[in-house]
């Protein structure tokens, strides 16, 4: 009887509560898997996640996407997004466009015209138009368009604010675009309802792109409508209509740079378009690079397949204020050397590289800083683009935009009978599959 009621107590205990035993520590596993990904998932996302609000729009947009099973899905075909800019001032040799690889990029945004009496004014420069337009004819799927700004010149903002202007301009664009065979229009308006700007213009910028797409779309010439747009958060908020910028814009160019350069309220070294924040930085800093911004504007509203992440050809030059003290975030006083105003060329940061200057790659935020003497400059080059490039991919983004070809190494400063490599390393990574 003892022996038969051990084998019933085992036997109870064994056979009832098997299924217990064996899903407990592998519901308790597949947990420890959940939370690791949710947190690397939040390391790499959302480093954004940086107060309550945003915390609840992450979780909201992730309960979303697993429910109905709307998860990131990788671009068959990125764009590859290239502005060429006229009489660039912080360009000392001019790219011309016979120098262009016409198989370089899928779209050319030729900058920058201006406004002038409620018009479109592609200024005294029309035979670059014409020759960045003849490029199709080597690669005929490649899209060149023009870019029109808000210069201290132009009467841009004067246009949003009426109607009536508006459809003045919209009507000088089509008639542009059809006389120089363009296919597109991009707005850079840096920016609306920013500072001491009227709020209304947020919203006369939205009319601006709905009106646009209306009349393009009833033009006939399969117009493309993109805007450059701000990349830090208080910009995004305070600039922007983003869900009715969605609905209407064919895809948008974050201008992810130009997140730190000197500035003499701040004069500290730091990075110019940093993947990630570093480990130094608190609070409002940590928004300031790139994935922050571009899952931002998702969480605003914008879709993925719509958003073209800017990388930027140039670097920020610095000038120390102690050589001794060369790190991230040291004391400045002032704009560097190299460069013009700050603002330093991809040939010029190679230069500065062969003279002796010492490199630096900073694995936190992706992206390198070089110094020697009193000299420091943050820039990107093939290490910090390509990881940027399979970022894009990963994430589902559109594609890269890069300003500007002006200021990569076209003319192979850097090696020899190699021309535009931060730009061929984008277009490398892209076509992989």
């Amino acid at each position: 009887m003892t022996i038969v009621k051990v084998k019933y107590r085992i036997n109870r205990f064994t056979y009832p509560n098997i299924i217990f035993i064996i899903t407990f520590p592998l519901g308790l596993f597949l947990i420890g898997i959940l939370l690791h990904n949710c947190y690397k998932t939040s390391m790499a996302e959302g480093k954004l996640v940086n107060n309550c609000v945003l915390w609840m729009h992450w979780i909201w947009n992730h309960i979303r996407n697993f429910v109905t099973f709307k998860f990131i899905t990788k671009i068959e075909e990125p764009f590859i997004v290239c502005y060429y800019t006229i009489e660039d001032n912080i360009n000392y040799i001019s790219l011309i466009p016979n120098y262009i690889n016409p198989y370089l990029c899928t779209h050319i945004i030729i900058g920058f015209a201006s406004v002038y009496n409620c018009m479109i004014d592609l200024g005294n420069n029309l035979n670059v138009y014409k020759d960045v337009v003849k490029l199709k004819k080597i690669h005929p799927n490649l899209k060149v368009m023009v870019s029109v700004d808000n210069n201290n010149n132009s009467d841009f903002q004067d246009m949003v604010l009426n109607h009536s202007h508006r459809k003045i301009f919209i009507q000088s664009v089509l008639n542009v675009t059809k006389i120089f065979n363009l296919d597109g229009l991009d707005l850079d308006w840096e920016f609306p309802a920013w500072a001491i700007k009227p709020s209304h213009e947020k919203i006369h910028f939205a009319q601006l792109i709905y009106e646009l797409r209306k009349e393009f779309d009833h033009s006939g010439q399969k117009l493309i409508l993109s805007a450059a747009v701000a990349a830090p958060r208080a910009l995004i908020d305070q600039c922007y209509e983003v869900p009715t910028i969605a609905e209407h814009i064919d895809f948008v160019n974050l201008m992810s740079y130009d997140y730190h350069f000197y500035v003499w309220y701040y004069p500290v070294t730091d990075f110019n378009s940093p993947l990630y924040p570093h480990f130094l930085e608190t609070g409002y800093l940590t928004s300031l690079n790139v994935n922050f911004s571009a899952n931002y504007w998702v969480l605003k509203g914008m879709p993925r397949k719509k958003i073209v992440i800017g990388i930027p050809l140039y670097g920020h030059s610095y000038k120390l204020y102690n050589p001794s003290n060369h790190k991230i975030q040291a004391p400045a006083s002032g704009y560097g050397d190299v460069g013009y105003l700050g603002y330093a060329s991809y040939p010029q940061v190679c230069l500065f590289l062969k003279n002796g200057a010492v490199r630096v790659f900073v694995n936190d935020s992706h992206v390198p800083y070089a110094y020697k003497d009193n000299e420091w400059i943050s820039y990107d080059d093939i290490s910090s683009i390509s990881s940027k490039a399979k970022w894009i991919k990963t994430n589902g983004f559109k594609g890269a935009m890069v300003y500007s070809l002006n200021m990569d190494d076209w003319n192979s400063t850097c090696s020899s009978n190699y021309t535009f490599p931060l730009t061929n390393t984008i277009k490398d990574i892209f076509i992989k599959k």
